[in-house]
C-alpha cells in the first residue's frame, strides 16, 4: 500500500520551485511530477511540511539571490531579484492556511524523539562502495525523523513517507526500519528511550522513506505508486 501522507524535506521542497538549487536531474525531475499530480488533482497525497525547512526553502532563496559568493551560487550566478520576489510570494502563498502544505509544528513529542534516533544516527558509520565516511546528521534531520515517527502513529506507518534527497536521512531510516538488534538496542540506552517517548523501539514506528536522488522504480512504486514509464500520467 503507498503511502497517502508525504512529509517533505527542504531540500526536495526547494527544488521544486527553483530546480536549480538540487544538482540531481533526478530530483528536480521527480519533485515535479510528483508535487503537479498534487496540485493537479490527479494524485491524492497530504503534503506536510516542517516549520524549520519552510525557513530553510526561504533561506535557500535568499542564498541563491544574494550569496554571489557562495561556492554554491559563485558558478551559475544569483538569480534575478524579481525572480526571488517572486519564488517567495509563490511559496508563501502556498503555505498559507494549508493551501497545498501542511505546516508542520515542532511540538515536545518530536523533541522526546530523538533520543530514538541521535544514538542510532551517531553508533553506525554507513559506507557506501567509495567506503566514504558518512558524518552523522544535523539535529533538523533528526528531527524530521522523529516528526515522521509521530505521523506513523497517527496515520499508520504504511501511510505516510518521508520524502528527501538527503541519504544519510534516508539510509537511518532505513537501518531503524530493518531491525536493530536486541543487544545494540540495550547498548544504545535505547531502552531508556522507549520510556521517555512512550513509544518501542521496533520497526514499525518508522515511516516508510523515498529518497527521490536515488530511488529505484520498484520503491517508488511502493513509495507512492509512481510508475515511471507511466509519468504522463503524473504530468
Amino acid at each position: 500500500m503507498a503511502a497517502r501522507y508525504l512529509l517533505l524535506d527542504a531540500n526536495v521542497t526547494a527544488a521544486y520551485y527553483l530546480p536549480r538549487s538540487s544538482s540531481s536531474k533526478r530530483v528536480r525531475e521527480r519533485i515535479e511530477l510528483l508535487l503537479n499530480s498534487v496540485r493537479s488533482g490527479k494524485t491524492q497525497f497530504f503534503l506536510y511540511i516542517p516549520n524549520f525547512c519552510i525557513a530553510e526553502v526561504f533561506g535557500v532563496f535568499a542564498k541563491q539571490a544574494f550569496g554571489r559568493w557562495n561556492p554554491h551560487v559563485k558558478k551559475a550566478g544569483t538569480i534575478d531579484k524579481r525572480v526571488y520576489n517572486s519564488l517567495v510570494q509563490q511559496f508563501a502563498a502556498d503555505i498559507h492556511n494549508a493551501r497545498f502544505f501542511y505546516h508542520y509544528e515542532l511540538s515536545r513529542y518530536h523533541i522526546l524523539g530523538i533520543d530514538l534516533i541521535a544514538p542510532v544516527d551517531h553508533y553506525y558509520q554507513i559506507t557506501r562502495g567509495t567506503k566514504r565516511r558518512h558524518v552523522p546528521m544535523g539535529t533538523f534531520d533528526q528531527l524530521i525523523i522523529s516528526m515522521g515517527i509521530h505521523l506513523a502513529h497517527i496515520h499508520g506507518n504504511t501511510n505516510v513517507a518521508i520524502v528527501s534527497a538527503d541519504d544519510r536521512l534516508t539510509d537511518i531510516l532505513e537501518k531503524c526500519k530493518a531491525g536493530i538488534p536486541a543487544k545494540t538496542i540495550k547498548k544504545l540506552r535505547l531502552d531508556v528511550a522507549e520510556e521517555v517517548s512512550g513509544k518501542p523501539f521496533t520497526p514499525d514506528i518508522f515511516p516508510m522513506s523515498l529518497n527521490l536522488k536515488n530511488a529505484s522504480s520498484a520503491q517508488l512504486v511502493k513509495v507512492v505508486d509512481f510508475h515511471p514509464k507511466l509519468s504522463h500520467f503524473w504530468g
